[in-house]
């Protein structure tokens, strides 16, 4: 939890002095977790692991000084940009196939970080109750959530300073902690889904009063438990709120996405009388949110995306020159805004240093030598998620958080199609802890939760 609350309280840890920091305490959390529950017997670790080796290895060999010769020969864009970059270039002796070697290191270590992280926080869910885990990610996002809705309501119009006093060093839109409001929908995005799913967990939990009638409803509203579920429900729709005064189309959609999800979940699992209850209450927090954040503000937003996709449009084309130009061994990953001083074609008044399109970006930074690894980790990932879900051996609370968890993985995907949220390191370990949740495999003897 600290690390998360420092993940997303320092800015999003987009600065160095936050990001450091961050990546040490994600592998020594995840080195932790590994050793505490002695992972490397667990043969989904040491998949993963191999999985994770092959692609680090991959992102290793684009900062490795080669010969000048044998990289004009492995990747002759790099020789074709430098000398278009620098007024009367000459090769080096050595150079690296990436165009940026310092910030190819820094994703190398953050890749390494949030795979152990991953793998290490995986193994400790057998031993930290989900629930406990879920309750304080919900507190933080209400607390992020505040802040960004306060600042919206005290601050003036294009206001530049986050918590009120900061300046960031690039222009941005701030929105709570973080420099681009788009950032701050995306962390939330990820974040909502699962604590929908744990307001419908403990609803499910509550059966047997249904089961009383009217009478019993009444008397379960005044409990312990019926108080405890209108408070997560009520998180929820704070959540939404913050993420529709945000204004971001693209965290919008991505909540509309993860909900869905949650409602598609629940409908596999659920009889009539349920699937109307779980219909009604992702509605109320769909529409209840935007109603309250102003329903004209958010199509007024939507009504614009048309006059304002050109400069994305432009970005994504220059990116495909960009891929097709190296293809093999990409520009390094995290060489994508040295290459756009080279490749951007469309008006310099606004330089993209992201593609505002991940898997377009990685294609380009990465080539075939990074995206074909990065795709044997997914697969990895994948197919151990796909198993958790329909082995069908978590208690009734696990089963709901851990569907939560991948509907909050799906609108990080969603997102990432025209944003960069990810990249910003805060909400990439949001994305990992997600991650774990939905790979983590319940201790033995934990009794399974039937339908």
């Amino acid at each position: 939890m600290a690390l998360l609350a420092w993940g997303v309280l320092s800015f999003g840890a987009v600065y160095a002095w936050a990001y450091w920091p961050l990546f040490i305490g994600a592998a020594t959390l995840g080195i932790w977790g590994i050793v505490a529950t002695r992972g490397w017997r667990d043969p989904r670790v040491r998949s993963f692991t191999y999985a994770l080796g092959v692609l680090a290895s991959a992102i290793a060999a684009q900062i490795i000084a080669l010969p000048a010769w044998l990289v004009a020969r492995l990747s002759p864009g790099v020789d074709r940009f430098f000398r278009q970059f620098e007024v009367g270039y000459h090769p080096a002796a050595l150079h690296a196939l990436s165009l940026d070697a310092t910030a190819t290191s820094v994703n190398l270590v953050e890749v390494v970080a949030l795979g152990v992280l991953l793998l290490g926080a995986a193994r400790a869910m057998r031993i930290v109750r989900i629930e406990w885990l879920t309750s304080q990610i919900m507190g933080l996002a209400i607390g992020v959530a505040t802040i960004g809705i306060v600042q919206r309501a005290l601050g003036k119009p294009n206001q530049t300073l986050v918590y009120g006093f900061w300046h960031s060093i690039e222009p941005g839109s701030p929105f709570g902690p973080f420099i681009n409001r788009n950032h701050f929908a995306g962390w939330m995005a990820m974040v909502l889904p699962l604590v929908v799913a744990y307001a419908w967990a403990l609803l499910r939990q509550s059966e047997r009063p249904a089961q009383s009638g009217p009478l019993g409803w009444v008397r379960w509203a005044g409990s312990v438990d019926g108080n405890r579920t209108a408070l997560v429900a009520s998180a929820a729709l704070i959540m939404g709120v913050a993420v529709v005064l945000t204004q971001s189309r693209s965290g919008m959609a991505a909540v509309a996405v993860a909900l869905l999800a949650v409602a598609w979940f629940i409908g596999r699992r659920s009889d009539g009388r349920w699937r109307l209850a779980a219909i009604v209450y992702i509605v109320v927090v769909l529409f209840g949110a935007v109603t309250w954040a102003g329903a004209d503000l958010v199509a007024a937003r939507f009504q614009r995306a048309p006059a304002e996709i050109g400069g994305r449009l432009e970005a994504w084309q220059d990116t495909v020159r960009i891929a097709h130009d190296f293809r093999v061994f990409g520009v390094g990953i995290g060489g994508y805004a040295r290459a756009m001083l080279v490749y951007q074609s469309g008006s310099r008044e606004r330089m993209f240093a992201e593609a505002h399109n991940d898997y377009l970006q990685l294609l380009a930074e990465g080539g075939a030598l990074v995206c074909v690894p990065a795709l044997g980790v997914l697969a990895v990932f994948v197919a151990g998620v796909r198993r958790r879900l329909i082995a069908n051996d978590d208690d009734e609370m696990t089963f709901w958080l851990r569907r939560g968890a991948v509907a909050g993985l799906l609108a990080a995907a969603v997102q990432s199609c025209v944003e960069f949220s990810l990249q910003m390191p805060g909400n990439a370990v949001l994305f990992v802890v997600l991650g774990a949740m939905a790979f983590h495999r319940p201790r033995s003897g934990t009794h399974a939760y039937r339908v």
